[in-house]
């Protein structure tokens, strides 16, 4: 993957996220075990948007 990408890249890989190409940066649109397991572990305790 080429692009830019933020200080917690690393971090968004090694937890599993699928890295996607947005506007030449290389973001994280997902995590193992999906979108719901995420928006209740944000809801329960929190979320960090990069």
């Amino acid at each position: 993957m080429e692009g830019n990408k933020t200080v917690l890249y690393d971090r968004h890989v090694a937890a599993g996220a699928k890295i996607v190409d947005f506007a030449g940066w290389q973001m994280p649109i997902q995590y193992r075990g999906g979108i719901v397991q995420e928006h209740l572990r944000t809801r329960r305790a929190s979320g960090l948007f990069d």
